[in-house]
């Protein structure tokens, strides 16, 4: 799952005209909301219909992608050091709205 992750986080930080952040609730979150229209592999398992899904992506995820790190901790606080332990990605696909949902968070 941390590999659709990082193509999923790829896209938006390629693509910011195409996601719309949703305001933030948490200092340690930053969430996303694009058109249901976007295709991505294993689309059905990462956006289920109506519900959340929560995965912890893989340790490596956080050394392996310093480019998707800084970005994220730029999005939260470009003023503050950010080196979280770990990194939680929460999906899903809202139907009503025809959107799909995408948090990140760090502890």
């Amino acid at each position: 799952m941390t590999e659709l992750a990082v193509i999923l986080l790829n896209y938006l930080k390629a693509h910011p005209n195409l996601a719309t952040r949703e305001t933030e609730r948490y200092q340690n979150t930053v969430t996303f909301a694009v058109s249901d229209n976007l295709i991505l592999p294993q689309q059905a398992d990462l956006f289920p219909d109506d519900k959340l899904a929560v995965v912890r992506l893989a340790h490596w995820f956080l050394t392996d992608q310093p480019e998707l790190m800084a970005w994220l901790g730029n999005l939260i606080d470009p003023d503050q050091v950010f080196d979280p332990d770990s990194v939680w990605l929460t999906t899903a696909h809202l139907t009503q709205r025809k959107q799909l949902y995408i948090e990140i968070s760090f502890e």
